[in-house]
């Protein structure tokens, strides 16, 4: 795990970045969404403007987190310059030659104009008249590849200086097997691609079989959310949002609508009723409402230093408006991952049984969209307030507002409960006492500790004697990073920081219980 907790402190910035993507997103929805023209009408042309640039800055950010996750892993190491060229020259070689590898009998939403590259097919007649675009890969090529970068990097330190090659420097070689290792990928890639959408289509065509049943959907739920986190969210939105397996609908001069989001949004349009869209939906706003909310808050009440909760206090507020306004599943569910798997298992069962029940409760509720499903952004509170004034979705809205104020209830405890009781020694094997008793021996034994604090990642222990410390012990024990700061030693255990200060705090108690 002490790898794991490694990769929430170098990703730190990428999740900013993600979270501010999302944050432009929503401004530039709020003021360019004519939904939203019953609460304001802008017609200012550079405030408009102003909202359209960010969000294009947003969709660019969202659609390729992934690389800039990828640029991020890459410059972990020293010489971080080098191995972001010699990353670069892997990915893109990577996901150009997926152009030429990829089967022909994968569907249109494997692929991707990534960053506009594309291939005519006046350049090559196998591709039957057909532009060729590179396969969305998402997460998985940017892992292989920072994985290959840094093997090629690591093989070509030592590479000798004599031979038939001693012309080639040492980056250059790196650079060179990279390339080779990133074609390799990308074919090996290509040829798994195939089945995985093998296993996609049989899925996708369980959940069209019975949309009504309240277990295809929850499959659908807890696949969305999946997909969504590794950037192949389009695999499992598209075919249900707009294509045929969501559903059709023929209005009235006999046109056919697809898509459960397509048909949603016309015949709201044409100030209807939807009566058979918005279940891939309706979860969104239980979500992004209420749910979200109450787990940012109880990740706020795990920070014990008072004067560390004010310092942050602001920035859990902004979280909170972006989850109403625009939702902010994405970077969270990444935190989660990085930070606290156990409660990213909780979160997507239950994303999964929220679609399920509200499918067995026949309660659905859409939004109204058109774009990219990458970047759509379901479950805001504005549109759901549209609802609130429309006497026909009373019920609906009723019963959302109910089930949203009990999953509030249940993620504020489940995120509670993990930090407190779960985060280090899920199967009481005694593995949370021996850190704790190791970690008082590294810090010079209970009468050394003055005062302890902890975050969702970090404790903090000041002490009366530095000079008897033996923090060698502490990098043994799981800890990724040690930080003397003013407030006392900061160390980094994940989410486990707080069981660990529970513990020291409770043998504490007993030493002066004892005394």
């Amino acid at each position: 795990m002490k790898r794991w907790h490694t990769f929430y402190e170098v990703l730190q910035l990428p999740l900013k970045m993600l979270f501010l993507a999302i944050l432009f997103l929503g401004i530039g929805n709020l003021i360019t969404n004519p939904v939203f023209s019953p609460y304001w009408s802008i017609d200012n042309q550079y405030v408009i403007l102003f909202a359209e640039a960010i969000t294009r800055i947003g969709n660019f950010l969202v659609i390729y987190f992934p690389f800039l996750f990828f640029l991020r892993l890459v410059s972990r190491k020293s010489n971080g310059i080098t191995t972001i060229l010699i990353g670069l020259m892997g990915y893109f070689t990577f996901i150009i030659f997926t152009i030429f590898f990829a089967s022909s009998t994968l569907p249109s939403t494997a692929f991707s104009s990534l960053f506009g590259i594309s291939l005519p097919t006046s350049q090559l007649a196998a591709f039957a008249g057909k532009i060729q675009y590179p396969v969305q890969t998402g997460m998985v090529g940017v892992i292989l590849i920072t994985i290959t970068t840094r093997i090629a990097y690591k093989q070509s330190r030592n590479k000798s200086s004599y031979g038939l090659f001693a012309f080639v420097d040492r980056d250059m070689w790196a650079m060179i097997l990279n390339f080779i290792y990133s074609i390799i990928v990308a074919f090996v890639v290509c040829f798994i691609w195939q089945y995985l959408f093998q296993s996609i289509d049989q899925m996708s065509k369980f959940i069209a079989s019975d949309i009504s049943n309240p277990i295809n959907i929850f499959v659908y739920g807890v696949s969305d959310r999946l997909f969504s986190v590794f950037g192949l969210g389009s695999f499992i939105r598209s075919p249900f949002w707009y294509g045929s397996l969501g559903g059709t609908w023929i209005n009235l001069v006999g046109e056919s609508i697809a898509g459960d989001v397509g048909i949603w949004t016309t015949m709201v349009s044409q100030n209807l009723v939807p009566a058979t869209a918005g279940r891939f939906i309706t979860p969104y706003y239980v979500l992004n409402l209420f749910a979200i909310p109450g787990m940012i808050w109880a990740f706020y009440t795990v920070y014990t230093d008072k004067i560390e909760k004010r310092r942050i206090r602001l920035f859990f507020v902004l979280a909170t408006i972006v989850s109403l306004f625009s939702g902010t599943l994405l970077p969270l569910e990444i935190l989660l991952i990085l930070l606290c798997p156990l409660l990213f298992l909780f979160h997507i069962t239950y994303t999964g049984m929220l679609f399920g029940l509200f499918q067995a409760l026949k309660i659905a509720l859409g939004f109204s969209y058109s774009g990219n499903v990458v970047i759509g952004l379901p479950g805001n509170i504005l549109e759901f307030m549209n609802f609130v004034r429309n006497p026909n979705y009373s019920n609906v809205v009723i019963t959302i507002a109910i089930v949203g104020v009990i999953s509030l209830i249940v993620y504020f405890l489940a995120t509670k409960v993990y930090f407190k009781y779960l985060a280090v020694d899920l199967f009481n094997s005694g593995s949370s006492r021996h850190v704790v008793d190791k970690t008082i021996e590294a810090m010079g034994g209970t009468s050394n500790i003055k005062m302890l604090q902890a975050s969702i990642n970090r404790l903090t222990i000041q002490v009366f004697d530095p000079s008897i410390l033996n923090l060698s012990i502490l990098a043994d024990l799981g800890a990724t990073r040690i930080v003397e700061t003013r407030a006392g030693y900061s160390i980094d255990y994940g989410a486990g920081s707080t069981m660990i200060k529970r513990g020291i705090e409770k043998q504490l108690r007993a030493v002066q219980k004892n005394t």
